[in-house]
């Protein structure tokens, strides 16, 4: 007799060879195979302890890879003395052609009669063979799965693995099957899902005709199919840690109506001493008792305290009396087993309450299922069965409490902060306990115990996160009440998945139209399913998923200060195939209506086109789907919209201007069409690879450049070489750029020679307007903040040329406290200022503030060697927080009050050091906006923190050595003081 334990079964794909390949009985041609697990002990002890093989697999041109398996034994004798029972552990390994490597482990054993429960059906056998230069993979022994055929596609960029697409003919087996789900289709199912789970599937590389992602496909249709079955049949499809109302907010009624009372504190205990068995407290020192609370007295363990949640108030100490019922709450048991009668029973999942002598509710965690463990009278192997209701109630009355409550429909887990249901159907939703104001929000919680009338719950509260390392173990005792509402369940639960909606818009302005959301309101998220038909085949599911999430934008440290309840909102549209486009923005009951309009959508056969509404002539992003199998597709640009580009990129007037602005900031929505901007590494992503999108992009920026008579020198950054750059004229365009560009307004090449180190650092210091910068000027020095942590300070005299002595930094303090940041948490944050909180965007950044009610912003929306300053002001009124252009004199001025700052020339300069650059940049302050690269290192080296002295005669940076390691001793980061002198 055994029991046997199957572990790791989500780790999918797992083949070994047979016990008949160890004997060579199989021919090549049959490929390896997965045997089906061994059904009792004395199989799987009698397997060979090592087992290896392979199989050759031709694929095409050149040699493949062999399918290689391998399969240990490992037994492990009993140990009587400490109930110990026999057990084989059996691993078995697979590396495919592909190159992936997993595993599964499963174990069996040896229980004692009477004591075994009833095994699940064994795992079937598998068969994996390469015919006709195809990977065939068979689930032999469960009828309804049909094999699976994986055609190679290529060898994949980073590898030189082959990389797998279901062919067609496997597509047509597998469809049918997606539809049904009667109990031979959950079998496929879920076996099917095991073995296509982590076949890897997409190919990477430029030079692919097709990158095919229908093992992803697959995988996921069958997931839906698992998922849809699973749900039909009342079981809850998820199996996630997240309750049902966070994964699907926006299903209206489907949480029951549970309402707690506030949290009341009684007192601080420490954990119970006795065993404590996941969530299920065995001799717990909480039990309740005529409905109080009681509280075993941890010194000595005899006495006992009871709390009144009615009176609201302790009694006295009594000595201990757990009542008549309280060994039913106990589950002792040998080795990790429970005690049921006179046996020793596995247990199949966390003891929850004893019904009986001889039966037990046990919570299943991961399928968020409840079963009862019962034995006979007799001899008889012990059972599972579902739960009653009247047992639960009864026993809950009869308890010192437990986790169940409502009459034993539901369960407490405190270890997520949900709460489930104990029978079909079943599912789990939030306590709503984590909201920002709730007390229970970063706390983990302990020991839950519902009182046998339901109406209270008790549970220890753990120390926050910033003490999660303390030895010290004290919790807080907590006391709430509990009342749930009229509730009937529903035969089957609402699936979580997004609604299917049918709208052509995808995202909305962003305008928040009230009412305003509140901090303490948490987020909302809102997603949805639209349908799209691309001409495919009309049984393959094609939807995209859109995502709106609206979140508070202000905190409540500095809620009162920020004016006009503004919210943060955040939209994404997926695709398949993995293309995302998403933005964020920050609206503001009071705002004018935004000026970007809405994204909308069209599909049509083997097309998909996405535009802003609202800009005449604007394109639209037109993409030609490459279909795979399972709704696999690659994206391509389209013709019609390069046509389109070409035609409006001809012109100069400002519609033509307009229209392509709008469309680069559409297409700049995607993560991977960003890494095409100016001054950042072009990365082969889905966008860039879409023909000659990424040289559109430049094009438009260069035009755009070329109109406004702004950051001409943005020709340095443009691609000249290739078909594209040639279609789009790229050659013509940078020439015209270097035209427009003046000549570099700093002499630096004669300064140059008159650079001098003079010193060197660990590390790069903050400069500011950084808070509590590192490097900055005073009284004419510059001042370096000691690094080694003791709070000295030491300033070079640049006229003297020499260091003076190390002090205090509070004999050196920094000049101007009001003319640094007034937080660290840009970008993209509510920015306090003048006694309000602004909110900026995170393509503005703070670089020189003017006073303690006003501030340079640089504006980076166009991108980072794009930058344009205004100046964002607070009236000390209760007027509008306006912003308008700044004045070199009020430059020159606050650089002057400063330590240190990026402005130069007398307030007409500012300096800028792009993302990832090697040097830094010369920036106008004042319209026109202009750019020039500042040549101060050679290409050796990197510049940081450049900073230049408050009478304008001096610039200090930190050169770095490019492209070495970080080696303080190989290559030091020295400190350098250049003298300027201002050009013509």
């Amino acid at each position: 007799m055994h029991f046997r334990t199957v572990r790791g079964w989500c780790l999918g794909l797992l083949l070994t060879l047979s016990s008949t390949l160890a004997a060579a009985a199989e021919s090549p041609s049959q490929g390896v195979v997965l045997a089906a697990e061994p059904r009792t002990f004395a199989e799987a002890k009698a397997l060979p302890e090592k087992l290896t093989g392979s199989a050759a697999c031709d694929l095409g041109p050149g040699k493949t890879p062999d399918i290689t398996v391998s399969q240990s034994v490992d037994v492990t004798q009993a140990t009587p003395n400490s109930c110990l029972p026999a057990e084989v552990v059996i691993t078995q390994t697979l590396s495919l052609p592909d190159g992936s490597r997993v595993e599964r482990r499963f174990s069996i054993v040896d229980d004692a009669p009477g004591t075994q429960l009833p095994p699940p059906p064994p795992r079937p056998r598998i068969r994996v063979r390469c015919e006709a230069r195809r990977l065939k993979l068979a689930v032999e022994g469960v009828p309804e799965a049909p094999l699976l055929t994986l055609e190679p596609i290529g060898i994949g960029a980073a590898s030189a693995s082959v990389k797998f697409r279901v062919s067609r003919d496997s597509e047509a087996r597998f469809l049918p099957l997606l539809v049904r789900d009667d109990a031979g289709a959950r079998e496929a199912l879920k076996e099917l899902g095991l073995l296509i789970k982590d076949v890897p599937s997409r190919l990477y590389g430029r030079d692919a005709d097709l990158e095919a992602d229908s093992v992803a496909g697959l995988a996921a249709a069958l997931e839906r199919a698992r998922k849809r079955v699973a749900l039909a049949s009342g079981d809850d499809p998820e199996r996630s840690t997240t309750p049902r109302d966070v994964l699907a907010p926006d299903l209206e009624g489907d949480r029951p109506p549970l309402k707690t009372g506030d949290p009341e504190t009684i007192g601080e205990v420490q954990p119970s001493k006795g065993q404590v068995q996941s969530g299920a407290p065995v001799d717990s020192d909480l039990f309740w008792r005529q409905g109080r609370l009681c509280v075993a007295q941890q010194d000595t363990g005899k006495r006992m305290r009871c709390y009144d949640p009615v009176a609201r108030s302790w009694g006295k100490a009594v000595p201990l009396d757990r009542g008549d019922q309280s060994a039913w709450s106990s589950f002792p048991g040998c080795y990790g087993r429970i005690l049921m009668g006179t046996r020793n029973v596995r247990p199949p999942g966390e003891p929850v309450l004893r019904l009986s002598p001889r039966a037990v509710l046990f919570w299943r965690t991961w399928d968020h299922e409840a079963v009862v463990l019962e034995v006979p009278e007799g001899d008889g192997p012990p059972r599972l069965r579902a739960p009653e209701a009247e047992e639960l109630k009864k026993a809950m009355l009869a308890s010192t409490g437990s986790r169940l409550f409502a009459e034993g429909r539901f369960i407490l887990d405190e270890n997520n902060k949900q709460f489930c249901s104990v029978r079909r159907p079943l599912g789990c939703w939030s306590l709503q306990w984590d909201s920002p104001y709730e007390d229970e929000g970063s706390h983990r919680l302990y020991e839950a115990r519902v009182s046998p009338d339901g109406r209270w719950v008790a549970y220890m509260r753990g120390p926050g996160p910033s003490k999660a390392d303390s030895d010290d173990e004290t919790r807080t005792l907590v006391v709430r009440s509990l009342k749930l509402g009229s509730y009937v369940a529903p035969r089957v639960l609402a699936s979580t998945a997004p609604r299917l909606v049918r709208t052509d818009v995808v995202m909305e302005k962003p305008l928040w139209e009230g009412p305003s959301l509140k901090w303490d309101d948490g987020e909302r998220l809102t997603r949805a399913r639209i349908s799209c038909d691309l001409g495919q085949d009309p049984r393959i599911p094609f939807e995209l998923e859109t995502q709106r999430i609206v979140r508070p934008y202000y905190s409540p440290v500095n809620q009162a200060a920020c004016g006009g309840d503004g919210v943060r909102m955040y939209q994404k549209l997926s695709a398949p195939g993995g293309l995302e486009f998403s933005r964020s923005g920050v609206a503001v009951v009071g705002d004018k209506q935004s000026s970007e309009g809405e994204v909308k959508m069209r599909c049509q056969p083997g097309r998909l086109s996405l535009w802003i509404a609202g800009v005449p002539d604007v394109p639209a992003l037109t993409l030609a789907a490459n279909m795979g199998a399972f709704g696999a597709v690659r994206w391509d640009l389209a013709p019609e919209t390069e046509a389109r580009l070409q035609s409006l990129l001809a012109r100069d007037d400002a519609p033509a201007r307009e229209a392509l602005a709008a469309f680069a900031r559409l297409v700049k929505m995607n993560d991977d069409a960003r890494d095409a901007s100016f001054g950042e590494k072009k990365e082969e992503g889905r966008i860039s690879r879409m023909g000659c999108l990424s040289t559109a992009l430049e094009a438009i920026s260069a035009r755009r450049a070329l109109a406004d008579g702004v950051h001409p020198e943005l020709h340095g950054s443009l691609e000249t070489d290739g078909a594209c750059a040639k279609r789009y004229g790229m050659r013509a365009l940078q020439q015209r750029l270097e035209t427009a560009t003046p000549p570099l307004p700093l002499s630096v090449g004669a300064a140059k020679d008159k650079a001098e180190v003079i010193g060197r650092v660990l590390l790069v210091p903050t400069t500011p307007p950084w808070p509590t910068p590192g490097l900055y000027w005073r009284d004419g020095t510059l001042c370096l903040v000691q690094q080694d942590g003791r709070g000295q300070v030491r300033c070079y005299d640049p006229a003297a040329r020499e260091w003076g002595p190390t002090v205090a930094m509070y004999s050196r303090p920094f000049p101007r406290e009001d003319l640094l940041l007034k937080s660290m948490s840009q970008p993209g944050s509510c920015y306090p200022m003048g006694g309000r909180a602004v909110p900026l965007s995170e393509d503005m950044l703070d670089v020189l503030p003017l006073s303690s009610r006003a501030s340079l912003i640089a504006d980076l929306s166009h991108g980072e060697l794009s930058p344009e300053f205004n100046v964002i002001e607070v009236p000390e009124d209760a007027g509008p927080v306006r912003t308008r252009a700044p004045t070199v004199e009020e430059l020159a001025l606050a650089a002057r009050n400063g330590g240190g700052s990026a402005s130069l020339g007398e307030g007409r300069f500012l300096l800028r050091v792009p993302k990832d650059a090697r040097s830094p940049w010369l920036c106008t302050a004042v319209r026109p906006w202009l750019c020039w690269k500042l040549p101060l290192e050679s290409e050796d080296y990197g510049v940081r923190a450049p900073m230049v002295s408050p009478d304008g005669r001096w610039l200090s940076y930190v050169r770095i050595p490019w492209g070495k390691p970080d080696d303080p001793k190989k290559y030091p980061k020295e400190l350098v003081l250049l003298p300027l002198t201002p050009g013509p």
